[in-house]
């Protein structure tokens, strides 16, 4: 079923990565564009790819992986608004945390908000596990019944 709403927000799905800044400022400028609302998304996952993720490595194992997560988008916005002074969308972009598998998740997300796109980076956290494994942005492009922009960091941003 598509929920789509051509009046709805631009989802941005980030997880950190040098290619979801970009992709954030990239839906920020969309945004502004068309006059349209942002929603931030980050699925909390902990993948087997990269356990402990969401753990500093002097805190406690204790700690709800949404708490770190939490503080971990604070720093991340922190960096892309600082990054993107020119955006003034991001400082009201609507901030979402959900657990998951993140392709589903994303999907469910901008189905249940009624979005009108969603932009994700090309490449997240997980490196060449996603080349082995077939990558986030891909699965949300395949199933998505609303447009998908993808999203990648220049090679000087991702340290390659």
């Amino acid at each position: 079923m598509n929920t789509h709403d051509a009046s709805g927000p631009i989802l941005a799905a980030v997880d950190f990565s040098a290619d979801s800044e970009r992709a954030l400022a990239w839906a920020a400028r969309q945004a502004e564009l068309e006059g349209a609302e942002l929603v931030v998304l980050h699925v909390v996952h902990d993948p087997a790819a990269s356990p402990g993720f969401y753990r500093k490595p002097d805190e406690s194992w204790l700690r709800p992986m949404i708490d770190a997560a939490n503080d971990m988008m604070e720093n991340f916005l922190a960096v892309v608004r600082s990054d993107h002074a020119e955006l003034p969308g991001l400082a009201s972009a609507e901030i979402r945390f959900v657990a998951g598998l993140p392709a589903g998740r994303i999907i469910e997300i901008s189905e249940e908000a009624g979005a009108r796109l969603i932009v994700v980076g090309s490449r997240g956290r997980t490196g060449l596990q996603a080349i082995l494994l077939g990558s986030v942005a891909e699965r949300v492009a395949q199933i998505s019944t609303v447009p998908v922009v993808v999203v990648k960091a220049h090679q000087s941003d991702t340290g390659e």
